[in-house]
C-alpha cells in the first residue's frame, strides 16, 4: 500500500511561514530564470524566439574543448570518482596558480586558491566569511546577483549607480568612496550584464583607496574581485587585475573565476576562489561544511587540461570568434536601426557574452516601464531579453541585457528582422 502523503499536506503556506526565518521568508527566487520560463513557453508554442536571456552556452552551439572531455572520461575510466579535498585536488590548485602565474603575471602559489562547484561557493563563502548583518556592502549596478545576497546577509548594502558613459563602472570618485566604511567591495569584469570592461584607471584607482582606507582599520575592507569572464574579451580588449595595478591590496582581495564561461563549460560545476593563504584555511572549511566541492573527474580533467597552453590558447581563439561574431552582428544590427531612427541603442561589446541594449521606449503609449517593453520585445519581436531590473538596476530606462550563449548567426538575423518590423510597426510615423 502506498501512502498518498499529499492527502497530509496543507494547501496554504501556513506552515511553511512560520517554520521559516524571516531572513529566508524575504528570500526571492532570480528574475532571470523566470524570464527564460516565458521563452520557453512560447517557444514550446511553435513561435520562432530567439533567447538572448541566460548566461548559459547551448551545447549546439558552444562545446567544451574536446581535450577536456577526454580528460573527464580518462579520470572517470581511472576510477576517480571518490571525495576530493574540500579546497580541491592539489595538482588542480596547482594548475590554477601556474595559470595566474602564466596568463596575469601574479604568483600566488597552490595554498592560496580554494576550489569550489563553480563561482558562486567562493562567492557565496566571500560573504559569510567577511559580512555581518548591519555592515556597509558596495556594489556598482547593474551587476549580476548581488541583491540576493545583500538580502541573505542582512548586510546594508549601497548600490551605486553608474551609466552607459562610464561604461557601466564606476568613476574613479565613486570608486574611491566605495570603500569608506565598506566591509565587502564587489566588482566584476568583463561585466555581467552589461558586456563592457572596467577601465584600469578606474580599477588602479580602487585599489589604492582599498589599501589606504585599511591602513587605519582593525576589521578591514574587502575586495570580491569577480573575473569568471576574464579570458573572454574582445579584439584590442585588455583584462585588468586589482593586484596587478596595485600588490599593496592582494592582503584584502578575494579573486573569483571558474571554467564555466571561458570554456562554455557552466554544467561542470567548477570553480575557485584565490585568496591569502590563512584566509583561504576558512573558506576551505565553510565549502567542505556545506559539500560545495566540484566533483573529481572535472577537477583532475581541468588540472589536466590548463597544463596544455597551446590546446586552451586555440580553443580559446575559437570561442572568442564564434562570441564576438555574435555580440558584433547583434551590436551592428541594433546601431543600424537606431541610424534609421528607430530607439534604439547598445554599447559596443567589450567581454563577457554580453550585449548592452536599449530600446527607448518608456513614455510612449502602451509603454510605461522596462516590464512592458520586455513582453513587447517577446510577444511582437520574438526577443528574449532581460531588463537591467534584474541586476539590481531601478531605474525604467529601457536597459536590457541580450545574451549570446545560447543563440546561433541564423537565430540573430531572424531576431533583428523580426525586431526591426516591430519598431516599425509599434512607431508608424518613424
Amino acid at each position: 500500500m502506498t501512502l498518498t502523503v499529499r492527502d497530509f499536506l496543507p494547501t496554504d503556506d501556513s506552515i511553511t511561514r512560520a517554520a521559516l526565518t524571516p531572513v529566508a521568508r524575504e528570500m526571492v527566487g532570480s528574475m532571470i530564470l523566470r524570464i527564460a520560463s516565458d521563452v520557453k513557453r512560447l517557444q514550446d508554442s511553435g513561435r520562432a524566439v530567439a533567447n538572448f536571456t541566460v548566461g548559459d552556452f547551448a551545447p549546439a552551439q558552444f562545446r567544451i574543448p574536446d581535450a577536456l572531455t577526454e580528460e573527464i572520461a580518462r579520470a572517470v575510466a581511472e576510477g576517480q570518482t571518490n571525495y576530493p579535498p574540500a579546497d580541491g585536488l592539489p595538482e588542480l590548485r596547482s594548475a590554477i596558480s601556474e595559470l595566474y602565474a602564466r596568463e596575469l603575471g601574479l604568483d600566488y602559489g597552490p595554498d592560496a586558491v580554494c576550489v569550489g562547484s563553480g563561482a558562486r561557493p567562493p562567492i557565496f563563502a566571500s560573504w559569510q566569511l567577511f559580512v555581518e548583518p548591519g555592515d556597509r556592502t558596495v556594489s556598482f549596478v547593474p551587476m549580476w546577483n548581488v541583491g540576493y545576497y545583500a538580502q541573505l546577509f542582512q548586510s546594508r548594502h549601497d548600490f551605486v549607480l553608474t551609466t552607459a558613459e562610464s561604461n557601466f563602472f564606476p568613476t574613479v570618485q565613486q570608486a574611491r568612496a566605495a570603500v569608506k566604511g565598506a566591509r565587502l567591495v564587489i566588482v566584476n569584469t568583463p561585466l555581467n550584464p552589461t558586456g563592457t570592461v572596467i577601465s584600469p584607471d578606474v580599477l588602479r584607482a580602487l585599489a589604492q583607496a582599498l589599501v589606504e582606507e585599511n591602513a587605519g582599520r582593525a576589521r578591514p575592507c574587502m575586495l570580491l574581485f569577480d573575473q569568471v569572464y576574464w579570458m573572454l574579451t574582445a579584439e584590442g580588449v585588455k583584462h585588468a587585475n586589482p593586484v596587478a595595478l596595485v600588490p599593496e591590496c592582494a592582503p584584502y582581495v578575494i579573486q573569483v573565476d571558474a571554467i564555466s564561461k571561458c570554456f562554455a563549460a557552466t554544467g561542470l560545476r567548477l570553480g575557485w576562489g584565490v585568496l591569502p593563504p590563512a584566509l583561504q584555511r576558512s573558506m576551505k572549511s565553510l565549502i567542505g561544511h556545506i559539500g560545495a566541492w566540484a566533483p573529481k573527474p572535472e577537477q583532475l580533467a581541468t588540472a589536466r587540461f590548463l597544463r596544455q597552453p597551446e590546446a586552451m590558447a586555440d580553443y580559446l581563439d575559437s570561442m572568442r570568434s564564434a562570441v564576438n561574431q555574435r555580440l558584433n552582428a547583434l551590436y551592428d544590427g541594433v546601431m543600424a536601426m537606431k541610424a534609421e531612427g528607430l530607439p534604439v541603442d547598445a554599447v559596443a561589446p567589450q567581454g563577457a557574452i554580453y550585449l548592452s541594449f536599449r530600446v527607448n521606449l518608456v513614455g510612449r503609449k502602451g509603454f510605461a516601464d522596462n516590464e512592458a517593453i520586455r513582453l513587447f520585445l517577446l510577444d511582437k519581436a520574438g526577443v528574449g531579453a532581460v531588463p537591467f531590473q534584474a541586476f539590481d538596476h531601478q531605474q525604467d530606462d529601457g536597459w536590457f541585457r541580450l545574451s549570446v550563449g545560447a543563440v546561433g548567426m541564423d537565430d540573430i538575423e531572424g531576431a533583428l528582422a523580426r525586431l526591426q518590423a516591430a519598431l516599425r510597426d509599434a512607431l508608424p510615423n518613424t
